[in-house]
């Protein structure tokens, strides 16, 4: 017997607990739950946040909001079989759409001004891969590509996370991997090689 239903079993000679006492202790227990989830993945979901956006404030403000999704879902969590792909994909969800907000306001500014070069400080070779994952691959795709590789979840859980069945995570990691295979090897120099020979 699982925790939450022995909380909620009567006691002998009790006779049936109230409805809302047994709602209440359950909400109590999942909120448990999702805050023991959240204090396990912290890091890794904060890191692959990062990878995402680019940006670690942004991607500490979207761990937030996506503590604050998982709270706030927090009943579903007796009925999901993966917690951990469970809350990943909350996060892949803010991240996305946080992406898409960046592009459009990208967009909107490149109508408005012309685009600045990056800083000095930024790791050039970071740069260069960043700069074709954005240009090679659709945000979802590369969301699906740091999850397999750099978090190391396979496709039963990236499926969890995205609905969509394990054999279409395969294929679509495998079609994304080999555009950015193609991507690479069709990029002689980039813009950062051409500084670096200056």
């Amino acid at each position: 017997m699982n925790e939450l239903a022995a909380h909620l079993e009567p006691a002998k000679g009790e006779g049936t607990p109230w409805p809302g006492a047994a709602l209440q202790a359950a909400s109590a227990l999942h909120a448990e739950a999702v805050e023991q989830l959240f204090c396990a993945c912290e890091m890794r979901l904060g890191r692959f946040l990062a990878q995402m956006v680019g940006d670690r404030a942004l991607a500490e403000d979207l761990l937030q909001e996506s503590f604050y999704e998982a709270f706030r879902c927090r009943d579903q969590l007796g009925e999901i079989e993966n917690p951990e792909a469970w809350l990943f994909g909350i996060a892949r969800n803010r991240a996305l759409a946080s992406l898409r907000r960046r592009r459009r306001f990208r967009a909107a500014l490149e109508r408005l001004a012309p685009r600045s070069e990056p800083g000095e400080r930024d790791d050039v070779e970071l740069l260069a891969l960043r700069d074709l994952l954005e240009r090679t691959l659709e945000p979802d795709d590369r969301a699906l590509l740091v999850l397999r590789y750099l978090h190391g979840f396979d496709a039963v859980e990236l499926a969890a996370m995205t609905g969509r069945t394990p054999e279409a995570i395969r294929q679509r990691l495998a079609r994304a991997r080999a555009r950015l295979i193609r991507a690479a090897g069709h990029q002689s120099t980039t813009p950062w090689d051409e500084e670096m020979k200056s």
